[in-house]
């Protein structure tokens, strides 16, 4: 047992050959078992979290194979790294010419490569006028837009003007800062002296919190923001201490789209209180939800956003953007990273945006959503006393596998669900939020043929838990 319930013994399957799935051994596959045993020994446990498949190679960008004969349709793109597919042949062919050349490292030197990846993140940027911090991680990014915020609010007011407001279940990494953040308090148990000019307000879901359900008639959008203020003021602060207000495009968990009415009077108070907007594009950006940037679905434009995941496509890279009078705060070497830029990484990052720009890969996933809405639309309406929410946007989407009335999560239901996905040939990852949320996200190049089978594959998953476990208890 690996403390997600995927256990390191083999299940007999049903064996799998279509044109896109092969399943031909049990599954966990018992030949990797030793694999797996010599990796959770010599790696922290932490690691050892997700289905016991064995990756090897991809086959067209959007099949993982593994090295026993099976092949898996990929509904996790790496969480949402391979939005252009798994070892796009684009981005191997800039891989190799800056290994050929031969050139891995440069600190901050100036190299072709990284001013070229400088240039191709800011032609996709929002934001006029902006700038782009390359680094390696997302948390290394969250980290870099909480200080930048801080220094801004400091210089525009003072010392007092040092409040960051994040939101509840929100995630932003696993750093210090990041997790000071982040809105779950279980995480922070270890940092001890927690900074009180750091909390949390609740993020307008309407699947948690009924005044923020824009399908109610009682909905009130002036009531959903007044949540904010009132936990601001709730903390003493005055509005116009708060230094940043920092937010994921969507709720990470859940996929929830933020209520536009909301996003629009975020902007408008940070604008009245020259309160530095953040939001958080590590999942959503680079084409995921059906636009560049999340925050365009709301016709708003933040201050600063960070994005990692899709960037690159494949290496470690992440990015903070923001408008130059925030980005230019610190002198020369008073702002940098060792791999700030690496050569290799942002050769892999030019091609990959070319990609997605010759590739429309926007446009793509936006017109993919209808056929991902349809199949788990239709899914909760014929399971309505498994699944409580589905949602998303673009090719980001999420089921939440609790109880309706009670909002009870199953995280069993959801782990046997996983389960049986691996044993059709779907590579999930791990069950989010308390382990109850499945999240769907197929590498944006899937053929729609490829598309359909896997979500039909994936109702047969949930039928056959449904009529395998007891129901859930209210």
């Amino acid at each position: 047992m690996n403390g997600q319930g995927f256990e390191i013994e083999a299940r007999e399957v049903k064996p799998i050959k279509t044109k896109y799935r092969t399943i031909c051994t049990p599954i966990p596959v018992p030949e990797s078992f030793p694999l797996i045993e010599e990796m959770q020994k010599y790696e922290p446990r932490s690691m050892a979290g997700q289905p016991l498949i064995v990756w090897d190679h991809t086959e067209d960008g959007y099949i993982i194979c593994d090295p026993y004969g099976n092949r898996y349709l990929d509904f996790s793109s790496a969480v949402m790294i391979t939005n252009s597919g798994h070892a796009n042949p684009k981005l191997q062919e800039a891989i190799k010419n800056v290994i050929d050349k031969p050139l891995l490292a440069s600190y901050a030197f100036p190299t072709a490569e990284r001013v070229a990846a400088a240039k191709e993140l800011v032609s996709v940027c929002p934001i006029p006028d902006a700038k782009a911090f390359m680094l390696s991680a997302g948390t290394e990014a969250v980290e870099c837009a909480f200080k930048l915020a801080r220094t801004y609010g400091k210089m525009k007011g003072g010392p007092d003007k040092k409040v960051i407001v994040s939101y509840e279940s929100a995630f932003h990494g696993r750093t210090l800062a990041s997790q000071l953040v982040g809105g779950t308090p279980s995480l922070k148990d270890w940092i001890g002296n927690l900074d009180k000019d750091v909390f949390q307000a609740p993020w307008p879901n309407g699947y948690e919190h009924e005044w923020a359900d824009e399908s109610r008639p009682d909905f009130d959008e002036d009531k959903m923001f007044q949540t904010l203020l009132d936990t601001i003021t709730s903390h003493g602060v005055e509005f116009k201490n708060v230094a940043g207000i920092l937010i994921e495009s969507y709720n990470g968990i859940q996929c929830y789209p933020m209520p536009k009415s909301y996003a629009k009077k975020l902007r408008e108070f940070c604008d009245k209180y020259d309160i530095v907007l953040i939001m958080d594009e590590i999942q959503t950006g680079f084409c995921r939800t059906g636009k560049w940037f999340a925050f365009q679905h709301y016709d708003i434009l933040p201050d600063i956003f960070t994005a990692a995941k899709g960037l690159s496509g494949a290496l470690p890279m992440s990015c903070v953007y923001a408008r130059k009078e925030i980005m230019d705060l610190y002198a020369p070497n008073t702002m940098t990273s060792t791999h700030s830029g690496s050569p290799v990484a942002a050769a892999c990052t030019v091609a990959n945006i070319q990609f997605m720009k010759e590739n429309k890969l926007d446009e793509v996933a936006a017109k993919k959503e209808e056929i991902m809405r349809k199949h788990l639309t239709a899914l909760k309406e014929r399971f309505p006393n498994r699944i409580a929410y589905v949602g998303g946007l673009g090719m980001a989407w999420a089921c939440t596998f609790a109880n309706p009335k009670t909002k009870k999560g199953q995280p069993d239901f959801a782990t046997e669900v996983t389960k049986k996905c691996m044993e059709k040939g779907l590579v999930f990852y791990a069950a989010v939020g308390a382990g109850i949320t499945m999240k769907l996200t197929p590498p944006l190049i899937i053929p729609d043929e490829a598309l359909e089978e896997a979500m039909e594959a994936y109702a047969e998953a949930v039928a056959e838990a449904d009529a395998e476990l007891p129901a859930y208890e209210d």
